[in-house]
Formats: C-alpha cells, structure tokens, sequence
C-alpha cells in the first residue's frame, strides 16, 4: 500500500462530546491507520473555554480560542463542529464549507433549520458533509439511509430517538414519580439541567426533521412538526397501559402513503411484545421499513460522550479515506434535497388512531354516562373501560381505550368533555401504535 499524506483535522468545540472524539482519535489513531490506510492527523482544537483547551493540550495536540485559526487555515482538511446551538455554529459550517473544507458536525439544530441551506452549499463547493451524530448517538441510521439502504422506496421511519426521555419512562416503569426519574437522569448525566428541548419532544423533532430529510426528500422545519412530549404522562398511566398490554414510549414517526406523509412527535403506548417497546434506559431505537429492505431495526447508545464521539469520527474516517484516495479536489458530495416532489404532509387532525384516555372525574351518578354521550356524538366508540376506585362525591381516574377514531372529532370530544364542571383536571390522551 503507497504512503498517503495525512488528513489533517481542526475540532472546533471541546467540550464533552469534543473531548471524546479528540480521546478517540489519540488512543486508536494506529488501529485506523492499520485498518483504512489513512493517516489522520488532529491539528487544532478550538474552543473558548480555557479549561477545556488546557485538558486537550494536556494530551499534546494544538489548541486556539480562534475559530479562524481552524477555519482559515489551507492545511485543514476537515473541519469538524461540536459547538451546538444555531449561532455561531451555522456561520462556522457555512464558513468552512466556502472555504472547501469538507465538514463533520453533530448538530441537528442547524441541519434541520437549515439544512437546505447547509446541502446546497456542500454540493455546490464540491465538499462533503457527515452528520452521523446529529441522529441516534452511535446508530449508525445516517449512513444507512444515505447508503446501504437508499435504493428504497421508504414507508416507516419511526422510533425512539432522545435518551433523555426513555430513561425518564423506563424509571417511571420502576415506580419511580416523574420528578424522581428525572432527578435521577440529571444525577446520571443523562438529563441536562435545563431539559425542556428532550422532555418536549422538540430534540426528537429536530432529528426527525433530519431523517425525514434523508428517507423522504422533504425539508421541513421541526417547528412544523406537530410535537408533544412526556410531561403530562404519570406513573399510573404506565401501569394502566400495562394491564392492556401496553408500554409508553416517546415516538418520533414518519410514515408515507397514497395519503401523504405524516410526521408528528409523542408519546404512544406500543404493544408489549413489540421490539420498540422493550427499548430500556437512554438507549434508542429505529424502524425502517422500505419497498425491497422490507424491515429493519437498528438499535443502541443515543447519547454519551464514546458512543456519540464514535459517530463522529466514523464520519472523518469516512471523509478522510475519500481525500486521501480520491484527492481533496474530487470529493462527491451528497444531496438529499428535491427528491421528495409535492409530497403532501397529512394534518394531524386527520389521523385515524385508537387512543388511551385517562379522565378525572367526580364520582356521581350519570358522569360516565355523560362522557359515553359526547365522545358517541363525535363518532368515538369505547373498547375497554376501568375505573379503579369508588369515591363517591370525590374526584376519581377513569381510563378508556377507544376504537380507531378521528384525531380532530376526539380533540373536539375532549375540549368539551374537559369543559364539564365535573372534571377535576385536564383528560390525558396518548394515541396507541398497533
């Protein structure tokens, strides 16, 4: 095998995730030589904290506080960003891809606000882009939708894809309250202290909005993603679901048929013996179903400092074996942009879904029947029906499990049920994924 030049690399962003790919990229730097040929060469890290740079220059490589440094500099190949957030880390893709420097990012807040944007730019310098991270951790869904899986028509993506929030239900199975579960994810490291973008379903949305993109050609906003998250969900509703053979879990859906495509974020009870539903602690799983794959799961870390930083540099080892063969100048880029048409995004309202519904209601003669008349009168018929204590003249919890109903009438059928003197709190849906 003839020697090859370096593939020299600039890391800008060093905090948990860039300090495990710069760990990475040291401790295994022979074994990826050895096995792809390529000699990878980390040439400077980049980041504003001086904490952070004096534990990376520890280990010997270069550092700065100046982007330009990375992004100005002729010699870099690949530029990779691990900043997050929108500003400035939008500018230092842009920037780099300008200046024809292929790109290696984990960000899904820039990539599905402005991943048209990001594309065309690449296509249009002749660069590459990998952003294997920004979706699943360590799953490799990215490269599987891009490539070994791309000569699909796809029917169904969906799956579990924010650790955070799983782990919240998988302690939430163990009797753990919301509160506790979530205490205890902050503790792990699992939840950030703020955890509004997972707890939302908004994380789940953005990288939804990323596959979305790959499997089906749309670009879309995650703000027009309908989107719930997990917050209204309570322990009881997880051992209610049980009882009918259920497990809650976060889902993040797209689905494409004559109809349209539908894609929406939220909570859903699964049946228990299905493989998404037996997904435990902040692991993340995904299902793909195309025309001749038939179906696929892939399945494993979402988060975390190796498993993400593996991602990561799965997509310089990617990069760096295309410029040191090919050459830095006949890169092929990939476009993922206008290969979805006119393709009809389905409304929310007109879904068709059995639906769990977990009410608070004064316990006296007529309320239930009440309830039956209006739900009957928007077309929703019950299936199953437990009210778990008598408390006559107090508020109890009714639970109901419909029949396929129409997403807009049984909205319409819980404002007006919710309306009622005699309900003491707001009505819980969850829709049900058979």
């Amino acid at each position: 095998m003839k020697e090859l030049k370096p593939v020299k690399v600039g890391l800008i962003g060093a905090g948990t995730i860039g300090k495990g790919v710069v760990d990475l990229l040291l401790h295994n730097g022979k074994l990826i030589t050895a096995r792809t040929g390529v000699s990878i060469s980390l040439e400077k890290v980049c980041d504003r904290d001086k904490n952070a740079l004096d534990a990376v220059a520890a280990s010997g490589v270069a550092v700065t506080s100046n982007a330009d440094d990375i992004l100005n500099s002729k010699d870099i190949d690949i530029v990779v960003e691990l900043i997050g957030g929108i500003n400035p880390a939008k500018d230092f893709i842009l920037r780099a891809i300008n200046n024809r420097k292929n790109v290696v990012t984990a960000n899904k807040a820039v990539l599905s606000t402005f991943g048209k944007e990001v594309f065309l730019a690449a296509v249009t310098n002749n660069v590459s882009i990998g952003f294997e991270a920004s979706v699943g951790g360590a799953i490799p869904i990215i490269r599987a939708l891009k490539e070994s899986f791309i000569s699909n028509n796809f029917e169904v993506i969906y799956g579990i894809l924010n650790g955070t929030t799983n782990f919240i239900l998988s302690m939430m199975e163990e009797d753990h309250s919301f509160e506790k579960a979530l205490q205890i994810a902050q503790k792990k490291g699992i939840a950030e202290s703020n955890p509004e973008l997972d707890l939302s379903g908004k994380d789940s949305a953005h990288k939804l909005s990323i596959l979305a993109l790959l499997g089906f050609g749309i670009n879309i906003s995650p703000e027009k993603i309908y989107t719930e998250g997990i917050q209204d969900i309570m322990p009881q509703d997880i051992t209610y679901a049980k009882r009918w053979g259920y497990n809650i879990k976060l889902l993040a859906i797209a689905k494409n048929d004559d109809s349209g495509l539908e894609l929406r974020v939220s909570p859903a009870l699964m049946p228990a013996k299905h493989l998404l539903a037996n997904v435990k602690g902040e692991n993340n799983a995904i299902f793909v179903k195309g025309d001749f794959l038939e179906e696929s799961l892939l399945y494993g870390k979402g988060a975390g400092q190796r498993p993400t930083a593996t991602s990561v540099v799965g997509d310089i080892i990617d990069i760096a074996k295309r410029v040191a063969y090919i050459g830095r100048e006949n890169i092929i880029p990939f476009d993922p942009i206008g290969n979805g048409g006119d393709k009809k995004l389905v409304n929310i309202d007109e879904l068709m879904l059995p639906y769990y519904l977990r009410f608070s209601v004064i316990d006296k003669p007529g309320v239930l029947a009440s309830v039956s008349a209006i739900l009957a009168e928007n077309d929703i018929s019950i299936a199953s029906m437990s009210q778990e204590e008598r408390k006559r003249g107090q508020s109890v919890t009714v639970i109901m499990i419909t029949h396929k109903a129409r997403e807009g009438s049984l909205q319409k059928a819980i404002q007006n049920i919710n309306s009622m003197d005699y309900v003491t709190s707001k009505t819980v849906v969850i829709r049900i994924e058979d």
